[in-house]
């Protein structure tokens, strides 16, 4: 299926979100994301930009953008985005958010951005802790820790995961960091946004076992239990195994490395 365009939307839709954002310039097309909608930079009369997401609300992705824009109305100022306006009519859903000038940080081995995350990341759920948003499905529940049910209740909580903490779902704007897209987030303890973080540093270049230090430097990942973050590895990584070969192109390649990550770390854990 061929990837729609801002052109895609109704005129008389796109004359709509146009009119609400104030835009004073043409919707510039912006580049990656995983899903097959629409992704734009609209620049706005009081100097700044808003960022416009939409898909067709045939999309079997279209419940996640709903589930997004719900999040996003109930953060508090500060973690991501502010949402703008958000739209669901004429077979469109949009999303509209302030658009953020800043970088995606690195967390390759000695980069000065990772500090920057532990910290950002650590504040995030001390804001987010009672979740704001009481309608986010229990992490325990999701597909994720199928294989580790005998640790479910070391990952009940209520503090509001982001659940999807990747480079591509941040960026840093002067010294802070924003975290986006948060249609993934779930309700449950603290740790497990560490723990999914784990991989992504393996991935990044890190030896598993470093990976877990950087970890730790976060107290809820310091104090949780051993046992339900090994079985949380090894849940994920079987996750990841099962889907290696579903979805597009760049997914599946993801999955795969995803997938070799989790294996690395899993094996460091029961060394």
């Amino acid at each position: 299926m061929t990837t729609p365009t801002w052109d895609d939307l109704p005129p008389a839709l796109r004359e709509r979100i146009a009119d609400q954002l104030t835009a004073t310039g043409p919707a510039q097309p912006v580049a990656g994301g995983y899903t097959p909608g629409v992704r734009v930079r609209m620049p706005q009369a009081d100097g700044r930009a808003a960022f416009v997401k939409a898909i067709r609300t045939t999309d079997p992705f279209a419940a996640t953008y709903r589930t997004e824009a719900a999040i996003n109305r109930a953060l508090p100022q500060g973690p991501g985005p502010r949402l703008l306006a958000d739209t669901d009519a004429d077979g469109w859903v949009v999303l509209a958010f302030e658009h953020i000038d800043g970088r995606h940080p690195e967390l390759t081995p000695g980069s000065p951005d990772l500090p920057l995350l532990l910290d950002a990341v650590t504040t995030l759920h001390d804001t987010l802790t009672p979740s704001p948003y009481q309608d986010a499905p229990n992490f325990a529940d999701h597909p994720v820790v199928e294989r580790a049910a005998e640790h479910h209740e070391a990952m009940k909580g209520d503090t509001l995961l982001h659940c999807d903490i990747r480079t591509d779902n941040l960026l840093l704007d002067d010294a802070n960091v924003r975290f986006v897209d948060w249609a993934s987030a779930h309700r449950g303890a603290a740790w497990l946004d560490i723990a999914l973080l784990v991989p992504q540093l393996v991935l990044a270049g890190h030896r598993p076992e470093d990976a877990e230090k950087h970890a730790a430097q976060v107290p809820a990942y310091r104090n949780a239990p051993e046992a339900a973050v090994t079985a949380f590895a090894s849940s994920i990584t079987a996750y990841w195994a099962d889907r290696a070969d579903q979805g597009g192109p760049e997914l599946r390649q993801y999955r795969q490395r995803a997938r070799e990550a989790g294996w690395a770390w899993t094996a460091y854990r029961r060394s």
